[in-house]
């Protein structure tokens, strides 16, 4: 049985778990621009998750806002070619342009194959790109968990265009609307029943729908059947409807006009307040989820939940009993208060 927690004199104040400290000569390659120095920083961020926060803190002073862009869309359409020819233009046009190309995950390996950075190799060579491939590890919705933190790392080194391409998403992985700004959702004709591959979800995230391999039969019944789509679910639309665009990214074909639209939405996007209150909205996210898993690890110690909670699952099972008395009881249990030291920090403050 779950213990009571008793109202306490002192707060409990569980010992912080310490991520591995960034090398001073580390953060001093970073902030002069060496390129090895953003690369390892990324390493770091993927490996110790628990070294997030004070590399975060680190970091948030000095992000420029750069403009995060996600290509998105099922597996061989031609995302890697699309985010290449687009970063190829963003730094025609004079923009730092950072990629973090995301790979699936071997489940046998643990690493990934990195296609992605291997079909942008004519890239690789511009001082003012930096490509990044990320293995997707335990991310299930088209992302690694680090990407986020990734995207801030190349923020702060000074890129103001950062192309976040996923891994072969359905309908439904949708984590990249949580770290972009916008995004540009890549299909390719002859992909079969296009009404049932593109319900609601990652089509109604998309801020531009480009048809890819343009140049193929069935081009023509795909646009259709988008702009079908979109017709029908026009009035139920929160968001403007998607630009829907078509052109040939291998062949060089109409690209200049994605970018030129992606431009423009961007543009929209600083000029509206919209792109700030997007960043306002991720952090107020992050806030939320660091204090719950905060209060969480609290918990779980004081109740040894970790171990009550599968024996409670497992009872209310056999018996068929629902959670929520439970659920009542433990959470009647706890009582979370705010200590005077710490009222009168946060006063202060």
């Amino acid at each position: 049985m779950i213990p009571e927690i008793k109202r306490r004199a002192v707060p409990f104040n569980p010992p912080k778990r310490a991520g591995r400290a960034v090398p001073p000569e580390l953060w001093r390659g970073f902030f002069r621009g060496e390129r090895l120095a953003c690369a390892r920083l990324i390493t770091m961020i993927e490996n110790d998750t628990e070294a997030i926060p004070d590399i975060r803190d680190r970091l948030i002073p000095r992000l420029k806002g750069a403009i995060r862009i996600g290509i998105t869309g099922p597996p061989g359409v031609g995302k890697s070619t699309v985010t290449a020819s687009l970063a190829c233009r963003a730094v025609q046009d004079n923009h730092s342009v950072g990629i973090l190309a995301v790979d699936p995950t071997s489940p046998f390996t643990g690493g990934a194959f990195l296609g992605d950075r291997i079909r942008m190799q004519g890239l690789g060579g511009d001082h003012k790109v930096f490509i990044r491939s990320l293995a997707s590890r335990e991310g299930h919705g088209g992302l690694s968990p680090s990407t986020p933190h990734a995207a801030d790392i190349l923020d702060a080194f000074g890129m103001d265009r950062i192309f976040i391409e996923t891994v072969g998403v359905g309908q439904a992985e949708l984590d990249v609307l949580t770290c972009v700004d916008l995004i540009i959702l890549v299909l390719q004709p002859g992909t079969g029943d296009v009404i049932q591959a593109l319900k609601a979800g990652i089509l109604e995230a998309a801020d531009i729908v480009l048809v890819n391999k343009a140049d193929l039969s069935g081009t023509e019944s795909l646009l259709e059947s988008l702009r079908f789509v979109f017709d029908i679910n026009a009035c139920q639309k929160i968001k403007p409807i998607p630009q829907l665009l078509a052109g040939s990214a291998i062949r060089d074909k109409g690209m200049d006009n994605v970018y030129g639209r992606m431009e423009d939405r961007i543009r929209g996007l600083v000029q509206s307040g919209a792109h700030r209150q997007k960043k306002r909205m991720l952090m107020e996210q992050d806030i939320r989820t660091a204090i719950q898993q905060d209060l969480w690890e609290k918990f779980s110690r004081l109740t040894k939940a970790e171990k009550e909670i599968p024996a409670a699952a497992e009872r209310m099972i056999r018996n068929r009993q629902s959670p929520y008395p439970y659920i009542r009881r433990v959470c009647s249990q706890v009582k979370i208060l705010k200590t005077k030291e710490r009222a009168d920090r946060e006063k202060g403050e």
